[in-house]
């Protein structure tokens, strides 16, 4: 946050292409963001220091003050990054500044990572995507992610999936990304589960105890509907992001409060079967390496809205698509609640 001050007025730019202007004819504006800024005062000692320079400001217009810098944004408890361990603030110094954009007086930005750190993530798939979420989840300190996959490096792998190596190859993948998350960083528990995932009784299985899911694989064909129809019985939210062709998508659910994917599928339903197919489709990775971490970090970026809860999800129910092959397109496509959807009742 960058603060201005010009004759009478203060410019704050809250974000890069935001700004918010604020009337200052006699500086008390000016005064009171700075008496802020050294993080030493309360509501009744900053009315007292105001009062010192000769203005007049009673607790009630204090709170007031605040109260709209903290919807703005503009707040956060003086010193509360030194209720995290030296070692923690070093490492997790970038992030902690990023969570500073959605803190506040009653969410810290150390709050926040304090509930990435006590989270469990079941991520489904350890290829292009799932390998690129992990990578994220270990740098931002998740604290227990359980990974299911049941593959095992390959050459072809190494194109985009940066968490193995030449002395990986014939390995599981599950094995070949705890060793990679336990020499990175020993902040994350890396489970591995080395299996396929066949029903949706396997997926609450695994999920359950866990308070996210991340589903990066496309098999078998109906894994999305498995994975909603446990994470509705368990009233856990999850995420999920794939790749078609040149598109590349990702969209999350909530249960319980966004619509779900049997919603989905129903008003597909509703538009009737889909024409015969020409041609079989081509079973063809077409996803490279700047592909994979381009939705890896947008799966990753939603994840950690369900995590944090400082900001609303922002692909709950709704496609979020980006056209590689068209000038890198973007749209969103949301969907509404099916009338005879027995899990949104």
């Amino acid at each position: 946050m960058l603060v201005m001050a010009d004759a009478g007025s203060v410019v704050i730019h809250r974000r890069a292409l935001e700004r918010i202007h604020l009337d200052d004819e006699d500086g008390s504006v000016a005064l009171l963001l700075r008496l802020l800024r050294e993080g030493r005062r309360t509501g009744s000692e900053l009315a007292d220091a105001l009062a010192a320079k000769g203005f007049a400001a009673s607790e009630e217009d204090i709170d007031a003050a605040l109260a709209q810098f903290d919807d703005w944004r503009l707040l956060e408890r003086a010193g509360d990054d030194d209720t995290l361990r030296p070692e923690v603030r070093r490492r997790h110094e970038s992030n902690l500044r990023f969570y500073d954009v959605t803190s506040s007086l009653e969410v810290s930005s150390a709050d926040q990572h304090r509930r990435v750190a006590a989270a469990r993530v079941l991520l489904l798939g350890a290829g292009g995507v799932g390998s690129g979420v992990l990578q994220s989840m270990v740098g931002l300190g998740v604290g227990h992610v359980t990974l299911v996959d049941f593959d095992v490096v390959e050459t072809k792998n190494l194109a985009r999936q940066f968490a193995y190596g030449l002395a990986t190859i014939g390995e599981r993948k599950v094995d070949a990304a705890k060793a990679w998350a336990d020499s990175y960083s020993g902040g994350t528990a890396v489970e591995p589960v080395h299996g396929r995932v066949a029903s949706a009784a396997d997926v609450r299985e695994l999920a359950e105890g866990h308070d996210l899911v991340v589903c990066a694989i496309d098999s078998p064909d109906d894994i999305q509907l498995m994975v909603n129809e446990a994470c509705f019985e368990l009233g856990i939210p999850y995420v999920v992001g794939g790749l078609a062709y040149s598109t590349l998508c990702y969209w999350s659910v909530e249960p319980g409060v966004s619509p779900c994917r049997r919603c989905l599928q129903l008003h597909r339903n509703d538009e009737g079967p889909l024409p015969d197919t020409l041609f079989e489709r081509a079973t063809v990775n077409r996803a490279t390496g700047p592909i994979v971490q381009l939705l890896a970090g947008f799966v990753s970026m939603e994840a950690m809205r369900y995590l944090r809860r400082t900001e609303p999800p922002v692909a709950a129910a709704c496609y979020h698509v980006v056209e590689l092959a068209d000038g890198m397109a973007t749209e969103r496509h949301a969907w509404q609640r099916h009338p005879e959807c027995e899990l949104c009742e």
